[in-house]
């Protein structure tokens, strides 16, 4: 080709590039509203369709003005051909924007019982325990003492005064190797991180199972799912969960020597996480097997030979599993006495047959809720690709039928654990199905990279990134509704109330909480949940204050109605007097001592918002 021809020919390709990218800030701001992107020096913001439709209509002009209709056909399939070829290098740009994500939006603070019970215990393991002893829970005269000393996420131990921690030790465990590395903010980094992971995770196992499409459509529609958005930002095990299983899963579905014991490997380390997802091992034992990419292989699959070789792929995957189950094992025994003991109680406290329906309810509309966009752009390709069934057939390689049994039998599995489980009908609790995201995504990318193949060559790139910058602008729109951006000043309450209470108590000081019991043991001093005392509050204050120790409230503004009820006949549970601190906007935490009770007039109320 002339030097002059192909430099025409760029020239077409860039504006079509231009276009292209004109026609998406027009889709995201139709759908939104309009944007800000903030990234360092760099700030980019679009409020409006006509600077966008001009840009694609000038584009779209001059490209045809200039290359005709043929050269802008050979470029728009060129964008087509270019995504193929570019699909890790974009799967790496979209985990790294979710990791990104997380740090800018992370709440960075041990807060309520999920997020300090995993910071604290990281603490705890960073400097070589597993508990920690109170000795004041020894030394005050009420029966059961330590269970009013242990915070959220805590309970007392098998030793007078000691107190465990209810969470298992997976993400803990992380987050203190993190701590080590980068002091006391890097427990706040490790979900972030392994949020990008599990994004990039699912690009390759999508690749694995179908195609490099399928793989970055999963990877974009995990990056941006609300959920896992909403996950992302806070120091839980939501989003590690889904990084461990998606690993284990890849290295299941991995042909090569040794990628078994490795899927065996994550697997047990996802288990140290979330030990109540033990039921997914069955799929992943399915999986390490050479289920289901033996589909359609014939009954050859199930000879001497083809069993003997599903054995030693198993075998393998089994003994992976090992060190952490036998150290999750010893550690529940050394904690709760039994090695197939739980932190959180009986198993009948939690599980339930009557539980089942209920369930289904709830997770169906917390689908429908948070995962709208995703589910219809499933539906649309299987409708396309159900109608066109005869053309895609022809011109796709790729079955969907592998990843759609293998996300329907891990779906399955999950299910099993959190159906009979305890109902939440808020609607973040849709984080307990976030491990089966992965494959189910991985299964509408591979419906969509099938559908695709039925629309012309010319626009199947162009469409396909319309449709999915639709989707994407939908679910960062319900994670915006949904309050996932907004977490760090709602949470920051509980860093503050606990930095604020560390700077202003004295040493003796004893904290009584309960919502804000876990963050104060975590940046202040030892606390008594005042819900757990098996004595009268006022009984107990005196009794903290006869030996010497300086007791106050820390209560959040809804707490107040709920001790009095508690404790009716009390004159502090009255908190009638002015507090020392009123921290927050939404919801306030208020730190009141008892010592200034009586004298108002010189009482100074430290206000932060």
């Amino acid at each position: 080709m002339p030097a002059s021809s192909q430099s025409s020919t760029n020239s077409i390709f860039i504006l079509i590039l231009a276009g292209t990218g004109a026609l998406l800030v027009l889709v995201v701001v139709l759908i939104t509203g309009g944007f800000v992107i903030d990234a360092g020096p760099l700030h980019f913001s679009s409020h409006g369709i006509a600077a966008p439709l001009i840009a694609v209509a000038a584009a779209s002009f001059t490209a045809f003005a200039v290359g005709g209709r043929r050269r802008v056909t050979d470029a728009l399939m060129r964008l087509d051909a270019g995504l193929n070829r570019h699909a890790t290098s974009i799967a790496i740009v979209a985990a790294a924007s979710a990791a990104g994500t997380g740090v800018a939006f992370g709440t960075f603070a041990a807060s309520a019982a999920d997020a300090s019970g995993y910071v604290s215990q990281s603490k705890l393991l960073a400097g070589g325990r597993v508990s920690f002893d109170e000795p004041l829970a020894r030394l005050v005269p009420w029966p059961g003492a330590t269970w009013a000393f242990s915070p959220l996420g805590y309970r007392p131990g098998p030793l007078p005064g000691e107190v465990v921690p209810t969470y298992p030790p997976g993400l803990p465990v992380t987050m203190a190797a993190a701590r080590r590395v980068a002091g006391d903010w890097g427990p706040f980094l490790v979900v972030p991180l392994l949020g990008g992971i599990a994004v990039l995770g699912t690009y390759f196992l999508g690749m694995r199972l179908h195609s490099r499409h399928a793989g970055l459509i999963a990877a974009l529609l995990l990056a941006t799912s609300p959920i896992f958005l909403f996950q992302l930002v806070q120091p839980m095990s939501d989003v590690p969960a889904v990084a461990w299983w998606t690993l284990a899963l890849l290295l299941a579905f991995s042909p090569e020597p040794g990628a078994s014991i490795a899927a065996g490997t994550a697997a047990g380390f996802a288990l140290l996480a979330r030990p109540n997802l033990l039921p997914l091992l069955a799929p992943l034992a399915l999986f390490v097997s050479g289920w289901p990419r033996a589909i359609g292989s014939g009954p050859s699959n199930a000879t001497p030979l083809g069993i003997r070789r599903a054995v030693v792929r198993v075998l393998p995957f089994a003994a992976g599993l090992v060190p952490a189950g036998g150290a999750l094992g010893l550690l529940q025994w050394r904690l709760y006495g039994n090695p197939f003991a739980s932190g959180h109680g009986a198993f009948s406290d939690f599980f339930a047959l009557a539980n089942v329906w209920p369930n289904v309810r709830v997770y169906s509309a917390h689908l429908l809720r948070g995962e709208k966009a995703s589910i219809a752009f499933a539906l649309v390709a299987s409708a396309v690709v159900l109608f066109t069934r005869a053309r895609t057939r022809r011109t796709s390689e790729q079955r969907v039928g592998p990843a759609a049994a293998a996300a329907g039998v891990m779906a399955a599995a999950l299910l099993l654990s959190y159906l009979p489980y305890v109902v939440f009908p808020d609607w973040f609790y849709l984080r307990f199905l976030l491990p089966a995201f992965p494959l189910m995504f991985v299964t509408a990318g591979a419906l969509a990279a099938r559908a695709s193949s039925a629309a012309a060559p010319s626009v199947r790139g162009l469409l396909l990134l319309v449709l999915l910058t639709t989707v994407i602008s939908v679910n960062v729109l319900i994670a915006h509704r949904e309050q996932a951006f907004f977490l760090r000043d709602f949470e920051g309450r509980y860093r503050t109330a606990g930095r604020y209470a560390d700077a202003m108590l004295p040493p003796e000081a004893v904290i009584l909480a309960v919502q804000q019991s876990g963050s104060a043991r975590y940046y202040a001093r030892t606390v008594v949940r005042w819900d757990l005392l098996p004595i009268d509050l006022d009984t107990a204050v005196a009794t903290l204050t006869a030996m010497h120790r300086h007791p106050v409230f820390l209560v959040e503004d809804w707490e107040t109605a709920d001790l009095l009820t508690r404790f009716p006949g009390s004159q502090l549970a009255r908190l009638d007097w002015p507090p020392r601190a009123d921290i927050g906007t939404n919801v306030r935490v208020l730190l009141f001592d008892p010592a200034d009770r009586g004298r108002p007039g010189h009482v100074t109320t430290d206000r932060f918002r």
